[in-house]
């Protein structure tokens, strides 16, 4: 014969879990006795069409170290609902359970709320009258060790429900639990949590009535200066603009906050984004896109689904819904400044530079608007964007930093562009602009461009000139260099020397090994060799000194009979090279430079 039985809750274990595991503090159980009163207020609303929504408020009473008293005027309980969810855990609501379904106005569930205030005390009284039965109170008196009575009293009270909690922990924790039992405390938290709660919420001392909360319209357009100060107050900064965020499926709505100065993509800003008017978490990890890292918010939603403990969203496809739509919120705000406000789109751009570059990298559809103001480096110093696509001509890019520092003096000589796209986001940001750009052609920049900026040397075939040749590829071999004439401005540069990527790879390998201990240096090793395998390919690692016969040193160089000497000097002319164009020396070419400059010393 099968027998039925009864799950039966461990409350010890159960408060445990809430405590340690699902809340983050005990500062929630305000939060979680303001949501059973909205709901409660909501459902009265909904179900109890005498009620004058004047009276939808809920008020608070403190007694200093002892007592808290939260009362609200909403439905109320009868005793079959005391026993379906008061006494049930994680029930829901009488609505719930009839309609089968939760109400949009409804934000936690009664049961495992009330059970919060456990973290705080032993002992939770509950005095309700029911809008059904106006003439009858019923109290319900909870124990933390899981005992409940249930009793009619003849204390009367409005239709509603008094939530009255004792100062009597008993887990050791009795000093920090005091610190809740203080009027401050209490209406900081409500200020904290319920600001922008839609009911009334009030802190009663004596005839003293404080509201703790605010009704707020999030329309920057009629409140900007208020908005202004709104996230000065609650996000702590003096905001360089703020804008308003609307969900067109009404997923969300709120103010977005422009960041005064710049931030990096790695910091996590606060935010206070609020799910039914109650603060949900200051986090906007899950919520904002990742590039919007510019940008604080004010957010609430009503749609959004929480986790258990009710301090995150539920990562579902509303989500990503509304994290797109926020997303696309920021894309009118810079949209419409392009358009009206082209001074403040010009400051967001210089201030979040970085950020500014990752969202046209990162999507489709900005580049009309932003692009236009973005600063890059130039051989004719920094450079809008527009400014490069009005310019005209031929333009050319490296993605290469080093190389770009090498050959920017030279293409500035010649009042030619070259663009360093070296930096993070600066590349895919280039490539853009050469699609869009009408005026400027702009291509990257490769070795046979390079050779193009650098004129034959009218000391082609001069004896004189091939014997420094000679001697110059000589002291080069050791570098994996090789060593050319060539004429080009300016004059007062001796030599350039030029790397492509391999090269460079090779190089940082040599530096690398210089550093390492001897299982990573035979390591990298293999990978030296493997470069090196590749050097008489096609793609294989180059490197090149460029003498310049314009210049009065190289041409000294070339009168000069003396082959010791012009060892001397062309080694030291390929370090002063390698210095010019920002590579770090290894150390047999830093060792060189001192054994050179030690024997032009001796001569």
């Amino acid at each position: 014969m099968e027998k039925d039985y009864k799950f039966k809750v461990n409350l010890g274990g159960m408060i445990d879990i809430l405590s340690n595991h699902l809340y983050s503090s005990p500062d929630v159980f305000v939060r979680e006795l303001l949501q059973n009163g909205i709901d409660a207020i909501s459902a009265r609303i909904h179900s109890d069409k005498n009620f004058n929504e004047q009276d939808a408020k809920i008020e608070i009473e403190v007694e200093k170290g002892k007592k808290i008293l939260f009362r609200d005027y909403g439905t109320g309980l009868t005793e079959d609902e005391i026993h379906s969810f008061l006494s049930v855990i994680g029930q829901s609501s009488k609505y719930d359970i009839e309609n089968k379904h939760a109400s949009g106005d409804y934000i936690g569930r009664f049961g495992i709320g009330l059970l919060s205030c456990f973290m705080v005390t032993d002992y939770i009284c509950v005095r309700t009258c029911s809008y059904k039965t106006p003439d009858k109170t019923l109290e319900w008196k909870g124990m933390a060790d899981g005992t409940y009575t249930i009793s009619e009293t003849d204390e009367k009270i409005p239709v509603g429900t008094e939530i009255i909690i004792l100062n009597n922990k008993s887990n050791g924790d009795e000093n920090n639990i005091t610190d809740y039992y203080d009027a401050d405390n209490i209406s900081n938290l409500v200020y904290y949590y319920g600001l922008f709660l839609k009911y009334s919420v009030y802190i009663l001392n004596g005839e003293e009535k404080t509201r703790l909360n605010l009704k707020f319209d999030f329309d920057t357009k009629r409140n900007k200066d208020v908005c202004m100060k709104l996230g000065k107050t609650f996000l702590g900064e003096d905001f360089l603009d703020c804008f308003t965020l609307n969900s067109r499926n009404g997923l969300f709505s709120g103010i977005a906050y422009v960041l005064p100065y710049p931030v990096s993509a790695n910091v996590r800003n606060m935010h206070r984004i609020y799910l039914k008017n109650m603060l949900l978490t200051e986090s906007g990890e899950k919520l904002l896109p990742e590039w919007a890292f510019f940008i604080r918010c004010i957010i609430n939603t009503n749609s959004l689904k929480p986790t258990s403990s009710r301090e995150d969203f539920y990562e579902d496809d509303a989500l990503e819904q509304a994290r797109e739509e926020i997303g696309e919120c920021i894309a009118d705000y810079l949209e419409k400044l392009d358009l009206e406000n082209k001074d403040m789109l010009y400051e967001i751009v210089r201030i979040h530079n970085l950020a500014v570059k990752s969202v046209i990298a990162s999507t489709d559809g900005m580049d009309n608007i932003l692009l236009p103001y973005i600063m890059l480096e130039t051989s004719l110093g920094e450079m809008t964007c527009r400014e490069i696509s009005d310019f005209g001509g031929q333009a050319f890019y490296t993605s290469d930093v080093n190389q770009f520092k090498q050959l920017a003096p030279l293409y500035s000589q010649r009042n030619e562009l070259l663009i360093n796209a070296g930096y993070v986001y600066e590349t895919a940001i280039v490539m853009k602009l050469a699609e869009m750009s009408r005026d400027t052609d702009i291509e990257k920049l490769t070795d046979s461009d390079i050779d193009f900026m650098l004129d034959d040397s009218e000391f082609d075939g001069d004896p004189a000139a091939d014997m420094l040749l000679s001697v110059a590829a000589r002291v080069l071999k050791k570098y994996d260099c090789k060593v050319q004439l060539k004429e080009f401005r300016p004059f007062d540069i001796p030599a350039l020397y030029t790397i492509n990527e391999k090269a460079y790879q090779q190089r940082q390998i040599k530096r690398s090994m210089e550093a390492a201990n001897e299982v990573f240096s035979d390591m990298l090793s293999f990978f030296e060799e493997d470069i090196k395998s590749s050097v008489n390919g096609k793609n294989g690692a180059k490197a090149c000194l460029y003498l310049n016969t314009n210049n009065l040193v190289i041409r000294k160089l070339i009168e000069s009979s003396d082959r010791e000497r012009m060892s001397c000097y062309i080694e030291i002319l390929y370090v002063q090279s390698l210095l010019s164009g920002h590579f770090p020396l290894i150390h047999d070419e830093m060792k060189a430079l001192n054994e050179n400059l030690y024997k032009l010393m001796q001569f």
